[in-house]
């Protein structure tokens, strides 16, 4: 078993207040965020962040998943990153939703750390923006998947940012 990682998210455009806490059992992963922005829960055995205000400029989403056994950190950032769109695409398509992607999966500097940017256009029916930001963290990745309309993506890509700059992983 891994030995307990405590990951901060400082995940607020509107406050820096963290109140809120949830542990993985099984990993010992242990996210902080801001309780006034993000709700907490586990879904699929993973530690889920839902954005409950305006301030995050859309639909968004924290996801954090650990390394499969046969992996380092950053083998799996890799693998993952580069796959992300590929699994929206093949999601939107068994909807219907006639995914087409826009932004490939390519790393930029956010505060020294590599950050894998992306996004997929969906019909459903309008047209819909999926944009993602994978982080590598020590026991994986953590992914801020955002949604919002065509025609109000570039206003929130920029709030996305900030979203994807307030979190804070600890150094390997």
């Amino acid at each position: 078993m891994r030995s307990a990682t405590t990951i901060l998210f400082v995940l607020s455009v509107v406050s820096s207040v963290f109140a809120g806490e949830i542990s993985e059992p099984t990993t010992g992963v242990k996210l902080t965020y801001s309780d006034d922005l993000w709700q907490a829960e586990f879904q699929d055995q993973k530690i889920f962040l839902s954005c409950m205000a305006d301030a995050c400029g859309g639909d968004c989403s924290v996801v954090s998943t650990t390394t499969p056994t046969g992996l380092d950190s950053h083998e799996f950032f890799e693998r993952y990153r580069n796959e992300i769109n590929d699994e929206t695409i093949a999601r939107g398509v068994t909807y219907g939703f006639d995914p087409i992607a826009i932004d490939k999966p390519s790393l930029v500097k956010i505060d020294g750390r590599d950050v894998s940017l992306s996004s997929v256009r969906l019909r459903k029916p309008g047209l819909i923006r999926n944009w993602t930001a994978v982080s590598e963290a020590p026991f994986g990745v953590v992914t801020l998947i955002c949604y919002t309309t065509e025609d109000t993506y570039e206003i929130a890509r920029k709030t996305w940012l900030k979203l994807a700059k307030g979190i804070a992983l600890p150094e390997k």
